[in-house]
């Protein structure tokens, strides 16, 4: 049997470094839940049109974030899938998106039929607006902003942008609730907001779920529809709420991208609970970190929050300054994991560099949209030429902590202490 690495001790700075302790799980859910998601159960109401839990949820998110309209969905890919659809963007459109982030971040502008043309970002780790200046073509039509391990992107210049060349922005939050831009909630900034209730998230609905959150109504209806087969969702509730007929009418081309009524129940135990526990808990352990690492020989720059800015903490990404170091991210990283510490680099720096996109693999044998001549522009599918050189430097610089609600203020210490002493192994 292999030795357990977060019971070994390691020399630290003063000596040999404490054990690591037990670091809990997550997500975790609400004590309620158990029960609570057995009524659908038993009553056999499982789904979103014949269960009341659906609609329950939507308006609860809608009222924590101030939107006109939240939409839950399968998954936060199906929320940019929807969000970019319904906002009109499609074949012969391109979207502009840092190359620094999930595939979903791109492979929703391209299930849209439009193509993803990347744009690099800033040591902030979110989207660099000069980059998306100078991207800009005649085909653009939209701008997806990624709020990336809760750094609130900056979104003033970002907006100039949009607003000069008359650009829908999508903001993907599937990492930053509870995010802050000059006292707006993220999701709330730009034309749609997108979340992702996967298990990994701030909190999820089972697994998997998301969430569309817009300001326009009509554009609320648009996302309703296309989130459920093209259908007319807004006779429908009217009919439901005069207890009349219910017809089929599909006015356009839609998906079924509907959360189930199980998923519903734990999305509303778990946002009952996100402000005062959750998202108390990630500012207090960011805090906590904040004090460990100030001034701390080998750390570059801590996560971005300020008064205007301000972070929602999915995770915790520290820059190295590898000028002091005599290692870089993958030494520090395997320093850590040696001390039993919960960590990662940094998460998909370039998706350019995805086979799907070097070697256009589309849809069907066209590989559309990629090879289309009619919807695609050959210089902004040579993904094979695209380099955003700050996202592939931050992949040697940043070193990723976690905040984790369901751990303490021990676990937190442990893992400052860990880093600490991985710092001074390495320090020049």
């Amino acid at each position: 049997m292999s030795k357990q690495p977060e019971t070994r001790p390691q020399p630290g700075p003063c000596g040999p470094a404490k054990p690591a302790p037990k670091f809990p799980m997550w997500p975790q859910f609400a004590p309620e839940t158990l029960a609570d998601i057995q009524e659908p159960i038993r009553n056999g109401k499982v789904n979103y049109w014949t269960g009341p839990k659906g609609m329950e949820f939507e308006k609860a998110w809608n009222a924590w974030i101030g939107g006109t309209m939240s939409i839950s969905c399968t998954n936060g890919t199906a929320a940019l899938h929807i969000a970019i659809s319904s906002l009109g963007i499609g074949p012969g459109d391109e979207v502009i998106v840092p190359s620094y982030s999930f595939i979903a971040s791109s492979f929703a502008i391209v299930q849209a039929g439009a193509i993803p043309v990347f744009a690099d970002v800033t040591d902030d780790h979110t989207i660099d607006p000069a980059d998306v200046a100078r991207k800009v073509t005649k085909r653009t039509k939209g701008i997806v902003v990624v709020h990336l391990y809760g750094v609130v992107a900056d979104m003033d210049p970002i907006l100039a942008v949009a607003k000069k060349h008359g650009l829908k922005v999508i903001e993907d939050c599937a990492q930053c609730f509870g995010g802050e831009y000059k006292g707006v909630k993220a999701g709330l900034i730009g034309d749609a907001g997108c979340f992702s209730f996967c298990q990994s998230k701030h909190f999820t609905t089972g697994g998997e779920g998301g969430m569309v959150t817009v300001k326009d109504e009509a554009l609320g209806w648009a996302c309703r529809s296309f989130r459920d087969h093209g259908y007319d969702v807004e006779r429908r509730m009217t009919l439901l709420a005069l207890e009349e007929k219910l017809p089929y009418i599909h006015n356009r081309v839609g998906f079924n991208y509907r959360m189930t009524e199980i998923q519903s129940i734990i999305g509303i135990n778990e946002l009952k609970r996100f402000d005062s526990w959750n998202l108390a808990r990630r500012f207090a352990y960011a805090a906590q970190y904040d004090q460990a690492f100030a001034g701390l020989r080998g750390i570059r720059a801590l996560p971005v929050n300020t008064a205007e800015r301000k972070n929602a903490y999915w995770w915790y990404p520290i820059l190295l300054d590898l000028d002091a170091l005599d290692t870089d991210a993958d030494g520090i990283l395997h320093e850590l994991h040696d001390l039993g510490i919960p960590c990662y680099g940094i998460l998909w720096p370039e998706a350019y560099e995805e086979r799907a996109y070097k070697e256009l693999n589309g849809f069907g044998e066209a590989k559309f949209p990629f090879k289309s001549q009619e919807y695609a522009d050959p210089r902004s599918v040579a993904y094979d030429r695209v380099v955003c050189p700050k996202a592939k430097s931050l992949r040697h610089e940043t070193v990723c902590l976690f905040l984790h609600p369901s751990w303490e203020p021990e676990h937190i210490a442990a893992c400052a202490e860990g880093l600490a002493a991985a710092l001074a192994k390495h320090v020049r």
